[in-house]
């Protein structure tokens, strides 16, 4: 029998994501798990959907102008968990400057 691993999980849910297919997130699919593996469940989306929306703004930003560039990731559709991943990442990066008191 065939062992599913994360990263076979992980590419069915980053399909699911690319196709806009709500599956995981429906009661039924979600009503048989534990707890447990409710959690994993949301740690794997959560990293398809990051997969899925970088994969959507992967271009080469050697000689593209800036407005070019904000309007590539301004029209993907995960511009939303862009900006707010990034924004994260600056608070992040603020803290271990000690910038936030």
């Amino acid at each position: 029998m065939y062992q599913w691993t994360r990263a076979d999980i992980l590419k069915i849910f980053e399909q699911l994501v690319e196709r806009d297919c709500p599956l995981f997130a429906h009661p039924e699919f979600r009503k048989g798990m534990t707890r447990g593996q409710n959690l994993f469940a949301n740690q794997v989306i959560r990293e398809a959907n990051g997969n899925v929306a970088y994969r959507s703004v992967d271009f080469d930003i050697n000689d593209l102008p800036e407005n070019e560039f904000w309007r590539r990731i301004d029209n993907t559709k995960h511009a939303d968990f862009i900006e707010e991943n990034a924004a994260a990442a600056i608070v992040k990066m603020a803290e271990r400057f000690g910038i936030f008191h």
